[in-house]
């Protein structure tokens, strides 16, 4: 019921003062002219109550039944009344206009006939006076009831089309953002084989040099590397210049900002503290609770309607936890929502937890814990390296096998040699570039997967692609990493896979989440023709590949770079459990998926 109130609008408040005085009427009545009431004092009052308190339970427990108890109730009520205490019959007025305001364009006739005509008679026959006055008081008042509740249903209207302006608005920005990723994108693939490898050939082949140089050359040695890496740097800024800014503040200060920044939008009071002492924490885990906090302030208002948010950011010895308390409605159910279900993915993308505790009409507790450190398994971690381009497989090679948790126990420059190789070595993680000659990285890792499931695959690609991403977590990566990410990094990722972990470049991270929740919102809309689950852009690329058209061609058809055209069929062909674009057409023709 106190849920119920918290949702009440000013012409809520409205009926139930209405009602109110009524009940005060009654009551004044009986006490200050009990003669004009034919029975004992505080029976007509107690009927009255269950009269006023009745219809409003079955309001709230079952609505659609409210209307009718409200017309029967209050009709025999005033046939009562009209025995007992005549002069009370006025009031009946009162109640003829609450029940004109809660008619509809489906009940108004019988609710109408009924308040304003049958019961009003009867009164009349009872009392022994003419009802045409009583019945033309009871019409006018349905009447204003009436037009009191158009009022409400345009108040309605007005609030919904607001929302829907507002949802509509959201709709274009996504287009605009998703217009001008999709772009990006394929400017990164049409950089792929040129600016890009060349940039990652010369950053990782130098990087293998550094233990060989002397001394005396080092320093040159780090004006290369320092020269590709802003290279590389400068073109992942003006592909990417549409994505997320990232945290480039302490945490708590961007934590802070955003706090400030949602008080100001929404008018909703949030209190931010910071426990214990601040330290520097990774960027990646910065902004997993950057935007946990962003996703559950917006939970917090829209779901919950809160009114007061209280943040609580601790800095402990093993982990970050970041806490938010509203005073809101609560949850209904102890499922995840979609909101909750963004933040729990970010978490464990860190190997983060997330807590939810709450009550209906007791607000809502979220809490997010991510370790500061996370401690890689025990003893050597056996790597295998795939990469088409010679130089990047041996400066990896010579990079990694330096380390002492590390054994390069081989390099494959194909995805058939790089099965040939697992089959032999048995790797704990596969590094394997997507773009190779031959069968390419995705699918290689598709049969790797099926054939040996504990095995880590980490993705490397030069430039990012959320699409490419997706896919490969989706399908049990452990990990997608850029090539020109520095050794140390590296390492430390490597360390977490093994361990058990996921890892995702941070440029990318945003992008991969609305990726994969994207695929999920496809999946549900599949056809129950298409047992294969092919989204709307691998239709239509199988259908160009039935129609004879190359890879180059559907590229330029479709506006899309070639690479992501291979990247599509590779996916295409595992749905279909196929190996090439011959059994792929085949099989479409066959069970008329086209």
């Amino acid at each position: 019921m106190l849920s119920m109130i918290k949702k009440w609008f000013w012409y809520n408040w409205v009926i139930i003062a209405l009602r109110t005085i009524w009940l005060g009427i009654i009551v004044i009545a009986d006490v200050l002219h009990p003669a004009m009431i034919a029975i004992p004092f505080g029976v007509i009052i107690l009927i009255a109550f269950l009269v006023y308190a009745i219809p409003l339970i079955v309001q709230y427990r079952k609505e659609n039944w409210y209307l009718a108890v409200e017309v029967v109730m209050t009709g025999f009520f005033y046939l009562f009344v009209a025995y007992v205490a005549p002069g009370l019959i006025w009031s009946f007025v009162l109640l003829v206009i609450i029940i004109g305001v809660a008619s509809s364009r489906r009940t108004y006739m019988w609710t109408g006939i009924s308040s304003g005509i049958i019961f009003p008679a009867l009164n009349g026959l009872i009392t022994n006076r003419l009802p045409y006055e009583f019945m033309f008081s009871c019409s006018f008042g349905f009447a204003i009831g009436m037009a009191f509740s158009i009022l409400i249903e345009s108040h309605k209207q007005a609030r919904i089309i607001q929302e829907q302006k507002q949802l509509l608005e959201q709709h274009i920005k996504q287009i605009e953002e998703l217009t001008l990723i999709e772009e990006r994108n394929r400017l990164s693939h049409e950089l792929h084989d040129t600016i890009g490898h060349s940039l990652t050939s010369l950053l990782v082949g130098v990087e293998s040099l550094r233990s060989s140089v002397p001394d005396s050359q080092v320093e040159r040695v780090d004006t290369l590397v320092s020269i590709a890496q802003r290279s590389l740097d400068g073109i992942r800024k003006h592909l990417h210049q549409l994505s997320d800014a990232r945290l480039n503040q302490s945490l708590s200060e961007a934590l802070l900002e955003l706090t400030e920044e949602f008080m100001k939008s929404t008018g909703v009071t949030v209190n931010f503290r910071v426990i214990g002492s601040e330290t520097a924490v990774m960027q990646k885990m910065s902004f997993c609770l950057y935007r946990c906090l962003q996703e559950s302030l917006t939970n917090a208002v829209r779901h919950g309607q809160a009114s007061v948010i209280s943040v609580d950011l601790y800095f402990e010895s093993q982990q970050l936890r970041l806490q938010i308390e509203d005073n809101g409605n609560g949850l209904e159910s102890n499922e995840f929502d979609l909101g909750l279900k963004g933040i729990k993915e970010r978490l464990e993308q860190q190997q983060g937890t997330l807590s939810v505790h709450s009550q209906s009409g007791q607000g809502t507790v979220v809490i997010c814990n991510v370790p500061i450190q996370v401690e890689a398994g025990q003893g050597s971690i056996r790597l295998l390296i795939v990469d088409d381009q010679v130089m990047i497989a041996d400066s990896l090679q010579q990079i990694l096998s330096q380390q002492d948790n590390f054994i390069v126990v081989g390099t494959a420059s194909d995805g058939q040699e790089a099965l040939e190789q697992c089959e032999r070595h048995q790797p704990d993680i596969v590094l394997m570039d997507v773009h190779m000659q031959g069968m390419n990285g995705l699918e290689a890792f598709l049969q790797m997967k099926e054939r040996w499931p504990n095995m880590k695959i980490v993705v490397m690609t030069t430039f990012e692609d959320s699409v490419q991403a997706a896919t490969a977590l989706e399908h049990g990566a452990e990990g997608y990493m850029l090539k020109s990410t520095r050794p140390k990094e590296m390492m430390e990722a490597m360390k977490l896979i093994y361990s058990g972990g996921t890892w995702l470049d941070q440029s990318i991270a945003t992008r991969v989440f609305e990726e994969m929740k994207r695929q999920r919102e496809q999946l549900e809309k599949y056809s129950p023709n298409d047992p294969y689950g092919l989204t709307k852009r691998e239709r239509e690329i199988l259908q160009l590949l039935s129609d004879g058209l190359r890879y180059k061609s559907i590229a330029t058809k479709l506006y899309l770079s070639e690479g992501t055209v291979r990247n599509y069929c590779s996916t295409l062909y595992s749905k279909l459990g196929v190996s090439n674009r011959e059994e792929a057409i085949e099989l479409a023709r066959n069970e008329s998926i086209l």
